[in-house]
């Protein structure tokens, strides 16, 4: 994979003055545009990661490397001005009377001018849907609008790398909607460390699994993110998305329905599988499209069955007179 390393973990520890080790040897690289989910279980150490990227903890032991500078004592200013991160409780980072002054503290402290500055908060503000909301007091808003609110704060000294601790927790439903496009379409290098596997399906194109302090699995979001036992293996879930596919395909091939209700069913699913790897884990391609017809998709034959050994590949097929293409990347990566 091309491109500069905008942050890389080399075996890094880091261990509490209580003695609690909660990294124990992290090691991995994150390249300029990529998207990656970072994910794992309660405890497994994703959010003092997270707290190594920008210095709030230093490692124990291993080296930080941020936009090509190593993370320490003397160098904080610097790199925090290339990696912004959005904590999970927003009131880490909102101390400001209004919201214009909190939204507004990062691009003052870059010395920008006034016109600006102004330019930034009302770009940053509209992202996250606080239009008209400059002169409102920031502790007076809801924890949502707060949540909100803090994602704008770092958006507003556009730094190179975000990083997002939970990001859709208490947004509601456009919101979040909002906040998922803006993910997709920026060209800013994203990592987000989040329990809702259906926006890192959506959003990210690489995953991380983070166990115990370790990288347990590293590899294409649509590998790590399809695969149940790995998931539940480490007390995750698949994305809600793929759980209801599954559930609603079940209900279609085995309960009695009139052929009415089939065929909506078949319509809003319109979904073809393949198998992937040895445990045979299905790989669910979604049709937002319409179609002309109400087949289902119901069987699976020899030819999507594919060689797990293939680093990369492209495949095209015709199915039932209209053409999908899809291309799959290297397996998973152990850590």
């Amino acid at each position: 994979m091309s491109g500069q390393i905008m942050i890389e973990a080399d075996n890094i520890h880091f261990t509490y003055p209580d003695g609690h080790e909660v990294l124990k040897g992290l090691t991995c690289k994150i390249r300029q545009g990529e998207k990656v989910a970072l994910i794992g279980p309660n405890g497994a150490g994703k959010s003092t990661f997270m707290s190594h990227l920008n210095g709030v903890e230093l490692a124990t032991s291993g080296r930080v490397i941020v936009h090509g500078m190593e993370v320490t004592k003397g160098n904080l200013k610097e790199i925090r001005r290339k990696i912004g991160i959005v904590f999970q409780d927003p009131d880490d980072q909102l101390f400001c009377p209004t919201v214009f002054d909190d939204v507004a503290f990062g691009p003052l402290n870059l010395g920008l001018e006034e016109d600006e500055i102004h330019a930034r908060v009302s770009e940053a503000l509209s992202v996250v849907g606080l239009e008209g909301f400059e002169e409102r007091s920031s502790f007076h808003l809801s924890f949502g609008e707060r949540k909100r609110l803090a994602l704008a704060t770092v958006l507003s000294y556009q730094p190179e790398i975000l990083v997002f601790d939970e990001p859709s927790t208490n947004m509601d439903p456009m919101n979040r909607r909002n906040m998922i496009n803006w993910l997709k379409e920026t060209d800013k290098t994203i990592l987000l460390c989040t329990h809702d596997l259906d926006i890192a399906l959506e959003v990210c194109d690489r995953c991380l699994l983070l166990v115990d302090g370790r990288i347990e699995a590293d590899g294409p979001a649509t590998e790590i993110l399809y695969n149940r036992r790995l998931l539940e293996d480490n007390k995750l879930e698949m994305p809600l998305a793929l759980m209801t596919h599954e559930l609603l395909h079940g209900i279609l091939q085995e309960q009695d329905m009139d052929e009415g209700h089939r065929h909506i069913i078949g319509r809003f699913l319109h979904a073809h599988r393949h198998a992937h790897g040895a445990d045979g884990h299905a790989h669910v391609h979604l049709h937002a499209h319409e179609h002309d017809h109400g087949h289902l998709h119901e069987e699976v034959d020899a030819s999507h069955f594919h060689d797990d050994s293939l680093e990369e590949h492209d495949q095209s097929h015709r199915h039932q007179g209209h053409a999908h293409s899809h291309g799959h990347p290297p397996k998973i990566q152990k850590g």
